[in-house]
């Protein structure tokens, strides 16, 4: 079996049943509660039947995690597809861009780490541009036959920083307090995004789009656990953040593509369990497309973090 084709293969059957619902109105209905807490919605569930139809239609011998269902086994399998089938579903079912699948391919363990992710595949659902990358290789972007060049940028300044960050879930005015000092500074001659998707925002790393991608939210609330009453506030129940299955596939990717990704700490998210989405497991992330640009953030971030911790 060619895992990769395969992987390949799935995206694409993914991205054909769900771009007829991109930005229909019956996309937005509310379904229940995912595997990891965060919201489901229809067209989310449209994406979940795909995966399971194309396992057993396929008859493959592989085990998979999705975000809706959780771990699906298999007796004979020894690889596990880790699936986030549409990375920005809030995007997705309003019509915009910043959406992608995301699979990752794992050794089929419970004791699986994001450093044993062995192959990572990205796939833009409106445009046509698809990531991969293996273990010890170089990152491949695709356009149909087309194979355009990484394009890292050479960034360092943070006034002229274009960066996105993370909101879903995450309470609104803590993150504001720790990020506003670089919000400020590259707002206005840099860019600052919010596109609900950690794997697109950090493929445009890739694609030199973007310089840095930012996600506070799990240090917030380590940092600060008094926070965390906020956080089951804006994750309405649920401690919602950055899980395995959103970034095991994007983050092999951009550290193929010769990008710094690590936690909000500096420290490596290769020890993340795969196959663990309990509200410990939950991660933060800083990537930036080169070392000096990456260490500025994290010297920002903490500057930031201390302006949190008096006033929670």
């Amino acid at each position: 079996m060619d895992i990769e084709r395969a992987v390949v293969d799935l995206a694409n059957s993914i991205k054909t049943a769900i771009v007829p619902h991109l930005g229909e109105q019956s996309a937005k209905r509310l379904t229940g509660k995912t595997a990891s807490g965060d919201e489901s919605f229809a067209i989310d569930d449209v994406a979940e039947q795909v995966i399971g139809d194309f396992v057993r239609g396929h008859e493959l011998p592989l085990a998979y995690y999705t975000e809706g269902c959780g771990l699906v086994s298999h007796p004979r399998a020894e690889h596990v597809l880790v699936i986030d089938p549409i990375d920005g579903s809030r995007p997705a079912m309003h019509g915009f861009e910043p959406c992608v699948i995301s699979i990752a391919v794992g050794p089929n363990s419970p004791d699986a780490r994001m450093a044993d992710v062995s192959f990572g595949c990205i796939l833009e659902i409106k445009g046509d541009l698809l990531f991969t990358a293996e273990r010890g290789g170089r990152t491949i972007i695709r356009a149909g036959e087309a194979s355009p060049p990484l394009r890292l940028t050479s960034t360092t300044d943070l006034d002229v920083c274009s960066w996105s960050f993370e909101v879903a879930g995450r309470p609104m005015r803590p993150t504001a307090q720790a990020l506003a000092s670089l919000v400020d500074r590259s707002s206005l001659r840099g860019g600052v995004f919010v596109f609900s998707s950690t794997a697109f925002s950090l493929t445009r790393l890739v694609t030199g789009q973007l310089d840095a991608v930012v996600d506070i939210g799990n240090r917030l609330l380590r940092d600060c656990p008094g926070l965390r009453g906020d956080f089951i506030e804006a994750g309405l129940g649920s401690v919602i953040g950055l899980f395995p299955y959103d970034i095991a596939a994007a983050a092999l990717i951009a550290e193929s593509a010769g990008c710094v990704v690590t936690d909000a700490y500096g420290g490596s998210l290769g020890p993340t369990a795969l196959l663990d989405t309990s509200e410990a497991n939950i991660q933060s992330c800083i990537a930036a497309s080169n070392l000096v640009l990456h260490e500025k953030l994290l010297a920002e971030i903490e500057a930031g973090m201390r302006a949190v911790k008096p006033s929670t």
